[in-house]
């Protein structure tokens, strides 16, 4: 990756798609383009949404993506600028040539279904904690209270599906990044702290907010709001093994918050593997002779 001060891009006047991710240790960013025209966004971290959602900002926080349309059609000669709030981020020159567009926006773009809660086999409440000093500082940051070398205490079964509820119970956001799986949104809801710091019970004081648009694709990364209660579905696919989930603000990831999880066979599976004579190395399939 090479960083450039006052970076720019001599674009023609049509259709650019741009894959934009935040690689910021801390900054969250609220981006926009300087003649205020919208732009589209077509996929999230993972993969596509189902159709192009218009957007005139694009809210990004550490190790989100956003796969992005942006049209400098009828702008011919003009200086675009990307901005971040008054700050420049990057410019685009377009050509005062003349370029025939034939591309056009698709009404849909990958369709697949939503999870249902039905299929969860398991609903985790997992909160998000700050713990301060006595001068109201802030000290060190966890996962459901655990420090990442304690033992592990999350452990779903390889092929099933999990309702991760995060309860955001500090006063900043967290983007929360899992290894391994990719996930949907199912929404947020936000809570009374107080009541649960007092009697661990969530109580609602809001109706539940659905994701944006912009949301509703595949997502590894999600931005776990304060005083809410934010919600994910996933399917823990692929391999057994140990894998993390954690705050993407690097000072909070070195802070502690971070923790291990396993994913581990179903019975029926190990039932299986232990039928294997013991002489066989299962994972490098090497024969012990």
């Amino acid at each position: 990756m090479v960083s450039k001060i006052f970076p720019y891009l001599e674009v023609e006047p049509c259709k650019y798609r741009f894959r934009i991710l935040n690689g910021a240790n801390t900054r969250a960013f609220t981006l926009s383009l300087s003649n205020r025209r919208p732009f589209h966004q077509i996929g999230t971290d993972l993969g596509f949404l189902p159709a192009p959602v218009e957007l005139k900002f694009l809210n990004l926080f550490p190790a989100e993506r956003a796969d992005v349309i942006i049209d400098f059609s009828r702008q011919e000669g003009q200086e675009v600028i990307l901005k971040y709030g008054a700050a420049d981020v990057m410019q685009f020159r377009v050509s005062a040539n003349k370029v025939k567009e034939v591309s056009s926006m698709p009404p849909t773009l990958r369709t697949f279904p939503r999870r249902a809660e039905s299929e969860a086999v398991r609903t985790r409440i997992l909160t998000l904690n700050d713990y301060y000093d006595y001068g109201g500082k802030s000290m060190m940051m966890l996962l459901n209270g655990t420090r990442w070398d304690k033992p592990i205490t999350e452990k779903p079964v390889i092929n099933t599906v999990e309702i991760w509820s995060l309860v955001n119970l500090t006063t900043d956001v967290h983007p929360i990044h899992l290894h391994l799986v990719r996930f949907q949104i199912l929404d947020r809801r936000p809570f009374d702290k107080f009541i649960y710091n007092q009697s661990g019970q969530i109580h609602y004081v809001g109706p539940a907010q659905p994701p944006a648009p912009n949301e509703a694709g595949w997502k590894d990364t999600v931005r776990a709001e304060a005083g809410m209660v934010t919600r994910i579905i996933m399917r823990f696919e692929g391999y057994t093994g140990r894998y993390v989930w954690h705050c993407h603000i690097l000072e909070h990831e070195d802070n502690e918050m971070m923790r291990p999880y396993e994913v581990v066979a179903s019975a029926d599976q190990a039932a299986t593997d232990s039928d294997i004579p013991a002489k066989w190395c299962i994972r490098g399939a090497v024969s012990a002779k």
